[in-house]
């Protein structure tokens, strides 16, 4: 549509048509007008010349005054169309009126009608009456327009031919050509040297004329612009050959230009400064006055068969540079040809790749050892061990596999930082490589676990002798940042192939050794044994057992009394948990808690317990006994990585449970796990009330300086020093450090694992606050303590309702 608007042809033919028609219509209208007047005024002429044809009867019966004769004479007026009405009169008497039966005659119509004197026959200058002719103007009028019309159609028709004929005598001489030249010069190209044909029996015309105008202003563009395209490829090819220069000159990469005989033409600057000689020093040779002797004739063979058959090569090449020194170099070796085919030069680029080598050796060694120790990774030990184990086949030998764990690691980062961890780790590995053989294999694992891969083995006592230098290299002090550091180790030892025929199987089976060697008692060793497997199994069995504990309500808690040494009264339960499963039957906690810690299930345990002994305790209070504390036990895990605070204050609110009853029991590394985290912890709880108690004190890497900063209320010895008392004096001491360290400090100290009246006496003597221990009860259902709790105070003398308050009650 867009199109049609802006063709030139259908608009010249639009405005020549249209002025055609407007002046054929304006023509048309002046002579329809024109013919109208004209056919009215010959209408009148006929109706004069009807009434002098009927004067001569009209006069007779004007003069004879005879009425019959002025009637036919009215009636054959009438036989005229064009008569509506007529009228003969003498004198002043109406002889004839007679009137068209379908005339229609209006007031104007008898204004305009035509009166004519009659004269006597026989005297013409007498006038004896009088005829007066109404026209019968409609039918008149008809006529007119019937003879307009007529005459309107044959103008209009001769109109639309004329102006057919001239719009097709313009479309054909003018517009045709113009639009033949418009047409061409849209599809000429200009560059090429095409030109304008010349229209058709125009060539002497205006027409013609402009066609050789147009030509001659294409020859002008065309030269012009030829001109521009030359100087704008002289600059191009200017530009060109200067930045080919520049690159050449201070390109990175060395670049060398022979001839077509392999003769060095021209190097570059970079050339010099990696190979060390000079563009006159090179100038001349062949390329090979640099090559090493590392490559031999095949080698350069198949490179001069790539560059010869395909134009180019890439590859490695070994040169020396002019120290004499050997280095790898990346090069890129094209041919160039002349306009006929012929080879002209060989262009080589090279780049020095030593560095880029170093950096793959590293990447490569860094993708198969351990960052922090430099010892092979899982993958390259895999990797040594499928080339030990094929050996073995081979050979008839075997390979041993030490599955090596740090004891006791986990408190040297939590106590000493992340950092000395890592130096720890360090000074192992080298004292593990310093145990083996050079053809042995030592790795890590990740975290504190180590492998070792021997080869060869022909003899396990070897294996023995090297696992028990192991130890002994482990369990010698660490110096760290001014700190002599104890660990120990822990090795489980797989043999292939008795004990599996692939990586993997010996691995898993190591692995349960070695925790069979920390169930052991840890700083010891133990060969891989197939009951090491049924407990593995056994342990999965149970995790899952585990997982449905709470849901399938198997866990309850039992109560074991916490006495004031001095006074004899109870003054705390400690809440501790047992499982009985119905088909396992009891499983002891010892078995549970390390599997719920390792799976997380810790966790919702841990909430179970603390809830079930609030609500025990408010139940007890609510039925007159007490009141007394309820101590629970929080795994490191849940005081960290849950939320005790929000747990503790949900629990407390729900149950109604006195928040100054309930006492929290910590372990020692699992509040130095994050300084920082448990003392804002710790202070939120006592916020709330909430009494807090480190256990076993004196197990771990006790800091005293953070210690203060707990603010805990109790410190309660581990009951492996209680045990000792009267066995070994060293623990006694250790329990002396601690009552005396809680008394500096304000604190409470309880003994647990009291089992005899010499370790009460002597608790006593060195005035500790509480006890607690199957000398005084063995842990008791909530049935059995209600019983338990009313006996034991009246028998010591107390009412069952209160509680003798402790002497070392801290202000």
């Amino acid at each position: 549509m867009r199109s049609l608007r802006n063709s030139l042809r259908l608009r010249t033919l639009l405005i020549v048509g249209g002025t055609a028609v407007l002046t054929a219509a304006l023509f048309i209208m002046i002579t329809l007008s024109i013919t109208q007047r004209q056919m009215e005024q010959q209408a009148r002429a006929s109706l004069d010349e009807l009434i002098d044809a009927m004067s001569s009867m009209a006069s007779i019966a004007c003069f004879a005054q005879d009425v019959t004769l002025a009637n036919e004479t009215a009636q054959s007026f009438l036989k005229s169309s064009a008569v509506a009405r007529v009228s003969i009169s003498a004198g002043n008497s109406v002889l004839a009126l007679a009137t068209r039966p379908d005339a229609q005659i209006s007031a104007a119509d008898i204004q305009r009608s035509i009166t004519r004197q009659v004269s006597s026959p026989f005297n013409e200058g007498e006038e004896v009456g009088q005829v007066r002719l109404t026209p019968n103007w409609p039918e008149i009028n008809r006529r007119i327009e019937r003879m307009v019309r007529y005459g309107a159609g044959m103008m209009v028709a001769l109109a639309c031919c004329l102006v057919g004929a001239v719009a097709l005598s313009i479309g054909v001489l003018v517009i045709q050509p113009v639009k033949n030249i418009s047409d061409q010069l849209h599809a000429l190209d200009a560059a090429e040297g095409g030109m304008l044909g010349q229209p058709l029996h125009h060539e002497d015309n205006e027409l013609g004329r402009l066609v050789l105008d147009i030509n001659a202003l294409l020859g002008r563009f065309r030269s012009a612009l030829q001109l521009k395209h030359e100087m704008h490829l002289a600059q191009v090819l200017h530009e060109r050959t200067r930045l080919s220069a520049a690159v050449f000159e201070h390109s990175q990469e060395g670049i060398i230009i022979t001839d077509a005989d392999n003769r060095i033409v021209t190097v570059n600057e970079a050339f010099s400064q990696i190979t060390g000689y000079s563009t006159d020093e090179a100038v001349g040779q062949s390329p090979n006055f640099i090559a090493s002797g590392r490559h031999d004739k095949d080698f350069y063979a198949q490179m001069w068969a790539s560059i010869l058959g395909t134009g180019h090569w890439k590859g490695e090449l070994w040169n020396r540079d002019k120290q004499g020194e050997i280095r790898p170099y990346w090069y890129s070796i094209s041919v160039v040809r002349d306009n006929g085919g012929a080879i002209a030069n060989y262009v080589a680029i090279f780049s020095d790749i030593t560095e880029h080598r170093l950096a793959l050796q590293r990447i490569e060694f860094l993708a198969h050892h351990d960052t922090l120790t430099n010892l092979p990774n899982r993958v390259l030990t895999l990797d040594r061990f499928q080339h030990a184990s094929a050996t073995a086949r081979r050979d008839g030998t075997g390979v041993a596999l030490l599955y090596i764990d740090l004891d006791n690691f986990k408190y040297v980062n939590d106590s000493f930082g992340h950092k000395a961890g890592d130096q720890l780790l360090k000074i192992a590995a080298e004292r593990l490589k310093q145990q083996v053989r050079e053809t042995d294999t030592v790795s890590r694992q990740g975290g504190d676990e180590f492998l070792v891969i021997l080869p060869n083995v022909a003899d396990e006592a070897v294996v023995l002798r090297i696992a028990a230098g192991i130890l002994e290299a482990l369990a010698r002090s660490f110096e760290i940042e001014g700190h002599a550091l104890g660990i120990s180790a822990s090795i489980g030892i797989t043999l292939f192939p008795q004990h599996g025929k692939d990586f993997d199987t010996l691995l898993k089976n190591a692995d349960a050794a070695m925790y069979a060697a920390k169930a052991a008692g840890k700083n010891t060793c133990r060969q891989f044994t197939e009951d090491m497997n049924v407990d593995a199994l056994d342990k999965l069995k149970l995790k899952a057992l585990l997982g449905t504990a709470i849901e399938n309500d198997e866990f309850r808690l039992v109560f074991q009394p916490q006495i004031n040494i001095e006074t004899k009264a109870i003054v705390g339960a400690e809440a501790l948990i047992r499982w009985r499963h119905p088909e396992q039957g009891e499983i002891s906690p010892a078995r549970f808690i390390p599997l719920a810690e390792e799976s997380g299930l810790i966790v919702p345990i841990g909430r179970w317990v603390i809830e079930e002994a609030c609500r025990q305790g408010k139940q007890w209070f609510d039925a007159g006994l007490g009141p007394f504390v309820v101590a629970v036990n929080v795994s490191a895990q849940q005081f960290n990585n849950g939320d005790i605070l929000g747990l503790v204050e949900e629990i407390l609110y729900g149950t109604g449970f006195p928040a100054h009853y309930l006492e929290l029991e910590f372990t020692e590394s699992g509040l130095l796990n994050d300084i920082c985290h448990s003392i804002s912890t710790i202070e939120q709880l006592k916020s709330l009330g909430v009494k807090l108690a480190i256990d076993d004190f004196g197990t771990g890497y006790s800091s005293l300086s953070y210690l203060k900063q707990f603010k805990v209320e109790k410190l309660k010895i581990d009951q492996s020093f209680v045990r000792d008392i009267g066995v070994n004096a060293e623990s006694l001491e250790i329990i002396r450090a601690i009552i005396q360290l809680g008394k500096t400090l304000r604190l409470e100290v309880i003994a647990e694992g009291v089992e005899t009246e010499n370790q009460l006496q002597t608790l006593r003597a060195l005035d500790c606050n509480e006890a607690q221990g199957y000398l005084i009860s063995k842990p008791l259902p909530a049935a059995d303590w209600m019983a338990f709790y009313q006996s034991w105070m009246a028998r010591h003398g107390m009412p069952s309702g209160s509680v003798a308050p402790s002497p070392q009650q801290p202000v």
